[in-house]
């Protein structure tokens, strides 16, 4: 089947490129901005489409890679022309089909197909967007196509039902966005300790690396360590202690998330001194 897209931002120029050197077939780009379509077309080596009912005559397949806010109104802008068969798919995390209202009834069949993956370039390389997993979710009926269309990227496919859209991509807003707000934080921290902030990341890349690779290895529990891991009640006081305002509020349930991991890890320790400890700050 031929994929065609409409946005040229980074998502959509990423994908194109992507599906093209995977042997998926493009018909080309679509965007309210010509240039950008163009220069989309371009990097993928396909052709761009002055207006959407040219793109979507030409594909199979049509990405609507726009910011979320805009992908009901795309969709009712294209709905006015054929789309009998045709497979519409969005690559909103938190969204789900159902953005596309009405989408039975014009014969098409609807589907987000979310890339688990941070986009910030419009040239992501290939090797990067390899490993990111896609999860699928639309029409019941023909998705053994879809995932047959998927099935030539490398990609590992996890279907997901609509309903979990939503707590799905909070999941994925706090294993990476949220961690940049969290070494933010510990920077700020840092540099009220007389660090500068080139300083402070160096001081935290050594420690944050091979924290991580522990844990998407091992998983958090056999990658815990530090002094909840080792029921350090006092040290985790003497850091509340040097702690206010917001900063606090950050560390208590990060705490109390830790001592859950800590337990599972260790069911025969007590961990009630140090939950007392953090109940009394709350």
């Amino acid at each position: 089947m031929k994929a065609g897209f409409i946005g040229a931002g980074k998502a959509g120029c990423s994908l194109g490129r992507y599906f093209v050197h995977y042997g998926i077939p493009l018909a080309g780009y679509a965007s309210r901005s010509k240039a950008s379509a163009q220069a989309a077309a371009d990097a993928a080596h396909t052709q761009s489409f002055d207006s959407f009912d040219k793109l979507l005559s030409m594909c199979d397949v049509l990405f609507i890679t726009v910011p979320d806010g805009q992908i009901k109104d795309v969709w009712e802008q294209i709905r006015a022309f054929p789309v009998r068969e045709k497979f519409i798919c969005h690559c909103s995390g938190s969204l789900s089909s159902a953005i596309f209202s009405e989408i039975t009834e014009a014969g098409a069949y609807g589907y987000s197909i979310h890339p688990m993956f941070p986009f910030n370039s419009k040239k992501t390389s290939y090797e990067d967007l390899s490993e990111a997993l896609f999860t699928l979710e639309g029409d019941r009926e023909h998705r053994d196509q879809m995932l047959s269309f998927l099935s030539v990227l490398p990609n590992p496919v996890v279907e997901i039902e609509a309903e979990h859209k939503v707590r799905y991509h909070a999941a994925a807003v706090m294993a990476s966005n949220q961690m940049a707000a969290l070494m933010n934080r510990a920077l700020r921290i840092l540099e009220s300790c007389g660090f500068s902030e080139q300083e402070g990341l160096m001081a935290l890349a050594p420690l944050v690396r091979p924290n991580l690779e522990n844990i998407l290895r091992s998983g958090p529990k056999v990658a815990l360590t530090g002094p909840v891991e080792r029921n350090d009640a006092a040290t985790v006081e003497k850091n509340l202690n040097a702690l206010s305002g917001e900063e606090k509020e950050i560390y208590l349930p990060l705490c109390r998330e830790l001592i859950r991991i800590a337990k599972s890890k260790y069911p025969m320790r007590s961990y009630e001194h140090m939950e007392r400890i953090l109940e009394e700050e709350h």
